[in-house]
């Protein structure tokens, strides 16, 4: 799946996809302020595209 088909607010399963890491792993992560997150009235988080997009670009110029 390319960048451009996901929708601006993503799962914690598609950030996660992205990262290839485990979703208890981007739950970590939003809980520690490392990834910007907003929560749904229900609870779920979710992730704007654009926030981990910066994130995941920041790790691989890393690397």
């Amino acid at each position: 799946m390319r960048n451009d088909d996901l929708p601006d607010l993503l799962t914690t399963a598609e950030v996660a996809t992205m990262f290839r890491v485990a979703r208890s792993t981007v739950s970590g992560w939003a809980a520690r302020g490392l990834l910007p997150s907003a929560r749904t009235p229900s609870g779920r988080l979710r992730f704007h595209r654009a926030d981990v997009e910066v994130v995941l670009r920041r790790d691989l110029d890393r690397r």
